[in-house]
């Protein structure tokens, strides 16, 4: 069995709504069936060349901001994102593992409840907003409002964030947990099987909610 390829076909110019594009979703269906689904005003034929058979591997090429909500909800299985996309990817993801090799827009990882989220890039505003629970690495940069609203869950940084003023510094800290974490990463197709420092600067919040997530950036 082979991955299922979804290669955008040409210039997207509109949004496309990607929610039923998961795991979950697509296992059982076929190709013919797969291609008809709608992606709003248009169907998944009108906008990506789709190849292979294993629904519980889903691999995204050539992509665009304009791709919207992948991974939404998804619950098992693996996406990997092999350029940009906009916003709302990993949104309320409940299990599995999405990799973005790119950036990812606004809302990135919106209500996590569980999972493994990936991004090698950089992110837009709002990343990790009300997230509940799970773990979101991501080696690039991130925009304003980083963790608003976040109840609990894992922001794993490799670059200092904006200060937030609803984020309480607890200061430096050597986490060996942190190599359970990384020995995790060793099965995946990510730069982020190279990390390995456990030293972290550790942030405790959103204050204004629960205060119980935590925003861990790597310390070199």
């Amino acid at each position: 069995m082979s991955a299922l390829i979804f290669t955008v076909k040409a210039s997207v110019s509109r949004v496309i709504d990607c929610k039923k594009l998961t795991p979950d979703y697509l296992q059982g269906k076929s190709i013919a069936a797969i291609s008809s689904i709608a992606l709003g005003s248009q169907t998944v034929a009108d906008v990506f060349d789709v190849q292979g058979d294993d629904a519980t591997t889903l691999v995204f090429k050539n992509t665009t901001p304009q791709l919207h909500y992948i991974g939404y909800r998804m619950k098992t299985g693996s996406i990997t994102i092999e350029g940009d996309v906009g916003d709302f990817t990993g949104a309320e993801m409940q299990g599995g593992v999405l990799i973005c090799k790119g950036n990812t827009g606004k809302r990135t990882g919106d209500t996590m409840r569980r999972g493994l989220l990936l991004i090698e890039g950089n992110t837009g505003d709002y990343c990790a907003s009300n997230m509940r629970a799970g773990t979101l690495g991501l080696l690039g940069s991130t925009g304003a409002y980083l963790g608003y609203g976040m109840q609990r869950g894992t922001l794993l940084l490799s670059q200092n964030p904006a200060e937030q003023a609803t984020w309480l510094d607890c200061g430096l800290h050597t986490l060996p947990f942190l190599n359970m974490l990384y020995q995790s990463f060793q099965i995946l197709d990510t730069k982020f099987t190279q990390l390995s420092n456990r030293r972290v600067r550790r942030w405790m919040g959103d204050v204004s909610g629960l205060g119980k997530a935590e925003i861990l950036v790597l310390q070199t």
